[in-house]
């Protein structure tokens, strides 16, 4: 009974609040538009991985060609918050249905301007993830500024007569001005630090998701909203993503010039344990499922062990179900709390290297803990352990769940055995 009334407060209440957070258009905006950033981070990270490869003398041959290698680096994962703030522009456009390309162009222009030192000179330097968080700001708001402007059509019209680049180009001046002109006022007439500023007030957000506990408290609302229906990556994923991605970008900076990396909690980390086979520590469950005695489960696992290979857990996330299954949810929600709790200490004291390297979300576990690291071959065997932990973790709760499927199926195969006889008996009469 209690049960019950708890299901209907959470498909009545927590549902909807948390479809209406997940759809809400600036989350939207947030997810798509950090996006753009992955091509570029990834084909940066292949330059870092083959800068760090863990061989013997390898740091003596690689010099020489190290300003090429960095190259790459610089050019890409380097100017992170002037990609991200083309992204979110774009994205905000796409979202409010006006002019994506002068939107973009404006977004980026602006960040320029705020990017700009004390000499008013732009250093490249300040184009890297230190100013992710004042790329997210400055495009927010001067899309949202420029769809005002469009909207409540304070632009120049021109005749239907002109050309559509043109017109296209007039629509765009004022609100151009006005945004790029406040820029200019802020950053340059009264000399706020705007990077400085908006870093500041977003310090208590990196802060907590640097943390052990912030970590942690992360992964159980990320894995609850799993557990009720919700997409939890894009939902409280939509918040630390960018946080998680400056990290990265700042250990992959520091690896570049020799230094120690110091984010433990870097965009990558969460594949010692949460995602592993996809979220939730899946690729543990489905090998119990290998081994079951219900056809159910069985044929199931057959299905969804190839796409959990490659971090894919929505056949069996949504076919076994692990969402809305109170059974599956005690081990969903902490075998992977207390995998990534330990990989924070792992990582902490030197155990394991730190994430300096960004590959596709889809890389296989094992292969991804190695590339991730630099090449550390102590971050595969702990993924190894990882996964015989969440194996053993899912077993009891499984077999209880294959037990009921297999005792349904044979209800079902008796009843139809049943059924045939008295057809059989009453063909005979």
């Amino acid at each position: 009974m209690q049960n019950s009334k708890f299901m209907t407060v959470i498909r009545s209440k927590v549902l909807p609040a948390l479809g209406k957070f997940g759809n809400n258009k600036y989350m939207i905006v947030l997810r798509d538009g950090m996006i753009i950033s992955v091509p570029f981070t990834i084909f940066g990270s292949i330059f870092m991985i083959i800068a760090n490869l863990p061989i013997t003398g390898w740091n003596n041959i690689i010099k020489p060609y190290l300003p090429i290698l960095n190259a790459p680096i610089n050019m890409t994962t380097g100017m992170i918050g002037l990609i991200v703030a083309i992204g979110i522009s774009y994205t905000l456009a796409r979202e409010n249905k006006i002019d994506k390309l002068s939107a973009s162009v404006i977004g980026a222009i602006a960040f320029i301007i705020c990017e700009l030192n004390d000499k008013m000179v732009l250093d490249p330097a300040n184009l890297g993830s230190t100013s992710m968080f004042t790329a997210i700001v400055i495009a927010l708001l001067s899309g949202t500024i420029y769809d005002f402007f469009i909207k409540h059509k304070i632009v120049i019209k021109l005749p239907d007569s002109v050309p559509p680049a043109v017109a296209s180009s007039f629509v765009s001046l004022i609100p151009a001005i006005v945004i790029l002109g406040l820029a200019w006022v802020l950053r340059c007439l009264l000399h706020l630090d705007i990077n400085a500023f908006i870093t500041w007030i977003f310090s208590p957000l990196t802060a907590g998701l640097g943390s052990f506990w912030g970590m942690e408290i992360l992964l159980f609302f990320t894995l609850f909203a799993w557990t009720i229906g919700i997409h939890g990556n894009n939902t409280v994923g939509a918040i630390s993503g960018p946080v998680y991605g400056a990290f990265l970008m700042d250990n992959m900076h520091k690896a570049m010039n020799g230094a120690a990396a110091t984010h433990i909690t870097a965009d990558g980390f969460l594949n010692f344990g949460m995602n592993m086979g996809g979220t939730g520590a899946i690729l543990g469950l489905v090998i119990c499922m290998m081994f079951a005695k219900s056809k159910r489960y069985k044929q199931l696992a057959h299905l969804g062990f190839i796409p959990c290979i490659f971090q894919i857990s929505e056949p069996i996330m949504f076919g076994m179900p692990v969402v809305l299954n109170p059974m599956l949810s005690i081990p969903f929600i902490l075998v992977p709390m207390i995998l990534q709790g330990i990989s924070y200490f792992l990582i902490k004291f030197g155990v394991i290297h730190m994430v300096i390297a960004s590959v596709p979300w889809t890389t296989p576990i094992f292969l991804n803990g190695f590339l991730i690291t630099g090449g550390d071959w102590k971050a595969v065997v702990w993924q190894a352990i990882c996964l015989a932990f969440a194996v053993v973790c899912y077993w009891p709760f499984f077999k209880a769940l294959d037990r009921q499927a297999l005792k349904a199926e044979n209800g079902s195969e008796e009843t139809s055995k049943s059924k045939e006889s008295i057809v059989g008996d009453a063909a005979k009469d």
